[in-house]
């Protein structure tokens, strides 16, 4: 008896498998016409966009690679200079607050300076056509 309700509903659940794959199939696009054909010059105009596009080389990405990192530091430097001055105004005059707030602002603004430099740096290196023929 288990062996009669087992074989229908695979049976059931097979039918239905099939049916819902030939709605699926027939609500399908021809698809043979998107791609050209050895031979076939059709253009198509959405591939024209294409020409627009900038050209990216290695050195460039590199360059956009490194510019947005020294970004996202600079970004956590501000946000860690918030947090000194906050650390500097709970520290409610107590000598060795106020120092790790000093100290901790000093080393900020060289890391500031830093990466400042560093951006600006990478920024007129990559401005540079190195292999362009004078």
């Amino acid at each position: 008896m288990n062996h009669i309700k087992t074989l229908k509903l695979v049976a059931t659940s097979t039918l239905l498998k099939l049916a819902s794959l030939t709605a699926f199939a027939a609500g399908q696009p021809n698809l043979n016409n998107l791609t050209p054909r050895p031979g076939n010059t059709t253009t198509y105009k959405d591939l024209s966009t294409i020409k627009n596009l900038p050209t990216v080389t290695m050195e460039s990405g590199i360059a956009n690679v490194i510019k947005t990192v020294l970004a996202w530091s600079m970004i956590l430097t501000l946000i860690a200079l918030i947090v000194t001055g906050i650390f500097y105004l709970t520290s409610q005059g107590e000598e060795s607050g106020t120092t790790k707030a000093k100290n901790m602002l000093k080393y900020l603004l060289i890391g500031i300076l830093a990466i400042a430099s560093a951006y600006g740096i990478v920024s007129g290196v990559a401005s540079f056509d190195f292999f362009k023929a004078a």
